[in-house]
């Protein structure tokens, strides 16, 4: 599968754990992205957690996998991604 193929939800969610990986590797920011997680909703911690723990996939696997529906995973995304851009601006 070419760059181009890859599905816009699977791509984000690879952006997004290569920003959380580089957090938590680096000490000085590793308490600040647990903090940031713990804040996230219900929702947003599910997807970030499914996320850490099965990598990127397509939004209706990772819906299907978490236990939410498509919207709720796509919402639960952007506000982690929310959360990360806070983070990496700091």
């Amino acid at each position: 599968m070419s760059e181009d193929e890859v599905p816009s939800g699977e791509k984000r969610a690879e952006e997004s754990l290569a920003k959380l990986t580089k957090l938590f590797k680096r000490p000085e920011t590793r308490v600040d992205a647990q903090r940031a997680l713990s804040k996230l909703s219900a929702q947003g911690q599910i997807y970030a957690k499914h996320l850490v723990l099965s990598g990127p996939s397509s939004d209706a696997l990772a819906a299907k996998e978490s236990g939410l529906s498509v919207e709720q995973l796509r919402a639960a995304m952007t506000e982690l991604e929310a959360a990360l851009a806070t983070l990496v601006n700091h």
